[in-house]
Order: structure tokens, then sequence, then C-alpha cells
């Protein structure tokens, strides 16, 4: 698994956690799940070198440490980010090698616009 930097073509998961990020009627995630409040930065999962087993496994974990239900994934490309000239940092973590922060995030008022866009081209998967 690699730390390198990331490519704007690379897939990204955003584990939801939450059942209000999810709009039930059309499976698509809310804008409220790319809100980094009240952290800095926004944790996602790349997919290098992962199939779909690993990358749950990997949410599973999160949503234990958390004490939290996984309802599933919002998967963009990096350049959902990067396009508002946000930054996906890898930051691995125990259990998770391909963890990546996204940093960079401009004031609350702004942050609404950028989380409206990128909810817009996630694909909400849920979890099975």
């Amino acid at each position: 698994m690699s730390t390198d930097s990331v490519v704007p073509e690379e897939l990204l998961s955003r584990f939801i956690l939450q059942s209000n990020h999810i709009r039930k009627a059309n499976n698509t995630v809310k804008p409220d799940a790319f809100i980094p409040h009240p952290r800095e930065e926004l944790s996602v999962t790349r997919h290098l070198d992962l199939d779909q087993q690993a990358l749950w496994s990997i949410g599973d974990d999160v949503a234990q440490q958390r004490e939290k239900h996984l309802y599933g994934s919002a998967v963009n490309q990096a350049s959902a980010y990067m396009d508002h000239k946000l930054k996906v940092i890898p930051v691995p973590v125990a259990g998770n090698p391909n963890h990546a922060n996204v940093n960079g995030w401009p004031e609350k008022e702004a942050q609404k616009i950028i989380a409206l866009e990128i909810a817009a081209k996630s694909k909400f998967v849920p979890r099975q």
C-alpha cells in the first residue's frame, strides 16, 4: 500500500456512520457527510490495492472504534476534492494504511457549498 501522493483519478471512500447523512428515498449522500467540522480535516480511505471486502473491513473497524453503525460509503475520485483546491494527504493509521485526510477547508459557509458539490458527485455504496 502506498503513501505516495494522491492522484486526481484515485478513488476515495468516506465511510458513512450516521443515518441522517443518507437520503433514503434515492440512496444518495447528503452534503453534511463531507463537512469536516469540528475537525480541520475530513477522513477518507484510498482504494489502493484494496478489494471491496478489505474496504468494508476497514469501514467496520472505523465504526466499531467510534461505536457507530456503518451504513455504507460515499465514493468519489480524489478530483472531487482537489477541484476545490483541497489537499488529499496520505496519513496511514493503525489498521488502515490507506487512510488520508482532506485538508485546506475554507471557513464554514464555504464548506457547505463545497460539500454540496462533492455530495453531488458521490456514489453511495450501502453496506451489505
